[in-house]
């Protein structure tokens, strides 16, 4: 056999062991990049079911207090008034929201329907209904959520609230009932668009549908007693997701769900695995596609194999970098709000005072002074003096009045000018007692009225400040969908949109930032000891000075400052006071950042962080507003900001249990001065020669600061 013949076997031989060796390498990578595609869609589909659950939990959680408000409220007024009570009158009123609650009514013990605020035709027996049956076998008066049932009353479907009626002695009176459309729950649930085969649902402990969105499709009353998720559930899961055939559709889908807390109720969610790894299987199909190519490549010329690959693995990394990038973040602010007992006088006879609630007194600033057995003019003439003119009020007479005039339970709203802003209620009840007349009673709804006028201001001015960042970027993209422009001009639209979604994702973090540090507090907090010259000086080094400008001025102390605290945060806080000074100086004057040690007698020592500029300065009323959300000194819209930053730093210092003061003047500048505490003086951790780590370390404990008295 010729050399050059064996030669070139094994040449050939070596060109296939080579090719083969590439082709393994390729597809055992294609197969790779396959897998962990399919894990993050999973991924990113569970955290999206996980945070659709919670919302419907948030919608499920109000709509189910806000009716037991209702049934609580009719519970109360029936057993005073009896079938006297007019329904329809407090639906009118506002008391009643129908659209939410379109029928409310009272079934007697005998089980007939006797009271509603939709009209009645005849008799209607209701005995044999489960939500009436199950209160006459228990004297619990627990709220109890039934299956949708078609209505006798109205001849739609509804889910029925009910709790039973207890007369003062114990005997059964009755049931209250709200009906709620199960609608309201499929409506809501259309608009979280989860697909055309992905599912949404409410259901009972007791596998029954209360209300179910299949794509477009609703149902109600549905039986899915087979589905795992009862099975989770009873072994103790509040919460959980999984995979498997779903028993409404028969569709393989991913389900996450949440048990709704104090009801035998759950919120499921689910996705279509299919349109779930949609995206996924076309990447897969996309990639099997390029390793064939590829191995046609190395098959016809193997020299060209290297290259190739690696181009694949470029185009790979630059993919999941740019999907890592486009991650979204969602959160979810919910407050619930406590009311404090009512107070109450009562009369005696002769109207005169007999006794006074402690609620009463601690509601008024009363005190220990005495008002019993004082008439209720002289009493009236006592109140009226501590309410602000703005709610006078006019006497216990005239509610009296208003209730011989035909008001079942006359109420007036009073601010008292004492203590603080104080918002009450007043009611007036007369009784038939030979002991007590009338009672007055009070109930503090400062709280409700504030936090409902903080809901709506802050709900208006997120608005406003989203809208107009997002009408730039619909205006400029609808340009760009609707119209030819040559590449400079494409660029500047672009960039445009770029800059305003820039600034909405900036308004967005800072709101999620707010939202985190309300919620968790200083659970997310990592307090540890802070060298302040180090992290000033870093910060003075990394920071991104405009254009034309002198860097940060620091004027710092030569022995150390120690602080405990939050690292990132105190950066964070830092940055935004900088970043405004510059902003707010916008001529070029330089700004200055100073630290010394406060330390007064009988109080503990701390750190204070001065941050001076020369710039425009705020007017005292524009210095009382700094810190509320939104707010911005400059309304020209010419220096750029979210009008959060100071918002956040007062969050985190507050957290750190120190101070912010913030002196200005129009023209003049402003001074933000932060105080924060720390554990140790400079005298007792500080030698001559420097610091000694002994004591230092005995005085500097990594906990907590006190607060900075």
């Amino acid at each position: 056999m010729p050399a050059s013949s064996h030669h070139y076997r094994r040449t050939v031989l070596l060109l296939w062991l080579a090719a083969a060796v590439l082709l393994g390498l390729t597809w055992w990578h294609v197969f790779a990049l396959v897998s962990q595609s399919r894990a993050k869609e999973l991924a990113n589909a569970e955290r999206d079911l996980a945070n659709l659950t919670r919302v419907s939990q948030e919608h499920a959680n109000r709509t189910f207090r806000g009716a037991d408000q209702v049934i609580r409220f009719i519970q109360s007024r029936y057993l005073e008034l009896g079938n006297t009570l007019d329904l329809k009158a407090l639906t009118l009123q506002g008391v009643i929201d129908a659209e939410i609650f379109p029928q409310v009514g009272v079934i007697d013990a005998m089980g007939i329907y006797t009271l509603s605020n939709q009209p009645i035709t005849g008799k209607l027996d209701l005995s044999d209904r489960e939500h009436f049956k199950v209160h006459v076998t228990s004297t619990s008066d627990a709220l109890f959520v039934s299956q949708p049932v078609l209505g006798r009353a109205t001849g739609k479907w509804s889910i029925q609230l009910t709790r039973r009626i207890n007369r003062p002695n114990g005997d059964f009176a009755g049931v209250v009932v709200v009906s709620v459309d199960p609608g309201y729950f499929t409506r809501f649930y259309k608009e979280l668009r989860l697909g055309q085969r992905g599912m949404m649902a409410l259901y009972g402990l007791d596998g029954v549908a209360r209300a179910l969105n299949v794509g477009s499709r609703e149902e109600f009353g549905r039986q899915a007693n087979n589905s795992p998720v009862f099975a989770r559930i009873a072994a103790g899961e509040e919460e959980g997701h999984y995979t498997a055939r779903s028993v409404v559709d028969n569709v393989d889908q991913m389900v996450h769900f949440r048990k709704l807390p104090g009801y035998s109720l759950m919120i499921a969610a689910g996705l279509d695995t299919q349109s779930v790894l949609g995206n996924h299987n076309a990447a897969k199909e996309a990639l099997w596609l390029q390793a064939a190519i590829v191995s046609m490549l190395v098959l016809a010329l193997a020299t060209a194999l290297t290259r190739h690959l690696r181009q694949i693995g470029t185009e790979m990394n630059t993919r999941q970098r740019a999907q890592r990038q486009i991650e979204e973040r969602n959160a979810q602010l919910n407050a619930i709000f406590d009311l404090s007992p009512d107070g109450f006088v009562s009369f005696d006879n002769k109207k005169r005072v007999n006794y006074i609630s402690p609620a009463f007194r601690q509601m008024t600033g009363m005190g220990n002074e005495t008002l019993e057995g004082v008439d209720e003019n002289d009493f009236s003439i006592w109140l009226a003096w501590r309410c602000a003119t703005s709610t006078p009020f006019l006497g216990v007479a005239a509610l009296r009045a208003d209730l011989a005039g035909g008001k079942p339970d006359p109420r007036v709203l009073i601010e008292l000018n004492q203590r603080g802003k104080r918002v009450l209620q007043l009611g007036l009840r007369s009784s038939k007692s030979s002991s007590v007349s009338q009672i007055l009673y009070l109930r503090d709804v400062t709280h409700e009225a504030e936090v409902d006028q903080m809901k709506s201001e802050f709900l208006a001015t997120a608005a406003h400040e989203l809208r107009t960042p997002m009408a730039s970027i619909l205006g400029y993209a609808e340009v760009l969908l609707n119209e030819e422009f040559n590449a400079a001009t494409q660029h500047e639209f672009l960039n445009t949109i770029y800059v305003q979604s820039k600034l909405m994702a900036n308004i967005l973090n800072e709101l999620l930032d707010l939202a985190r540090i309300e919620a968790r507090r200083d659970r997310d907090f990592r307090y540890t000891r802070v060298d302040l010259q180090m992290l000033v000086t870093d910060l003075a080094h990394t920071y991104p000075v405009p254009a034309g400008r002198s860097g940060l001025e620091l004027t710092l102390p030569e022995q150390p400052l120690y602080l405990m605290a939050d690292s990132g945060k105190l950066r964070q806080t830092l940055l935004n006071v900088i970043s405004n000074a510059f902003k707010y100086s916008p001529h070029g004057d330089p700004v200055e950042l100073k630290a010394w040690i406060k330390s007064t007698p009988n109080r503990a020592p701390g750190v204070c962080i001065e941050i001076t500029d020369h710039g425009i300065g705020m007017s005292p009323a524009q210095l009382a507003r700094v810190g509320e959300r939104f707010y911005r000194a400059d309304t020209s819209g010419k220096i750029p900001g979210t009008g959060l930053g100071m918002s956040i730093v007062k969050e985190i210092v507050a957290l750190h249990h120190g101070t912010i003061e913030i002196d200005s003047a129009p023209g003049l500048g402003t001074t933000v001065r932060l105080c924060l505490p720390t554990y140790a003086t400079l005298q007792d951790s500080v030698d001559q020669d420097g610091p000694s780590r002994s004591k230092l370390d005995h005085a500097i404990q990594d906990t907590r600061p006190a607060a900075l008295s």
